[in-house]
């Protein structure tokens, strides 16, 4: 038993691990960390920002393995939502900036007026399509 822990906790480890590095590596290469840390004036910390990233890569991986209950209830739950919800918008908000597909978009429908409309519209479908997952298609 005490073999079997101690392989699940190196491979949870080498895991956890290998999914941060690529996941921070991938975020450096699309430039969101800095460019978040610059508009938020708070580039001194760009380090840390990273160090957390990785961090909760190999927590998470830890708790998915081992199948931990974190018993912090609604509250807590509701914080890690928004929270992850807010990062998740500023990757896809970074990925779009990075391929350049809605300055495309807008110029093939030749749509002039109305670009922060198509936004809210996206974010709204994205809420509407997690809310369906999670309450409607259990």
């Amino acid at each position: 038993m005490l073999i079997r822990n101690l392989i699940l906790m190196i491979y949870g480890l080498s895991a956890g691990g290998l999914i941060a590095g690529s996941f921070l590596a991938f975020l450096s290469m699309i430039g969101v960390i800095p460019r978040l840390a610059g508009l938020t004036k708070t580039i001194k910390y760009a380090r840390t920002y990273e160090n957390c990233i990785a961090l909760g890569g190999v927590l998470g991986t830890a708790v998915f393995i081992y199948r931990w209950h974190i018993p912090l209830g609604y509250p807590m739950l509701i914080l890690f939502g928004l929270f992850g919800g807010i990062f998740t918008g500023c990757l896809i908000g970074a990925l779009a900036e990075m391929l350049k597909s809605l300055p495309i978009f807008s110029r093939r429908i030749v749509l002039r007026e109305g670009i922060p409309y198509i936004i809210y519209a996206i974010a709204f479908g994205k809420m509407l399509g997690c809310w369906m997952q999670f309450f409607v298609f259990k």
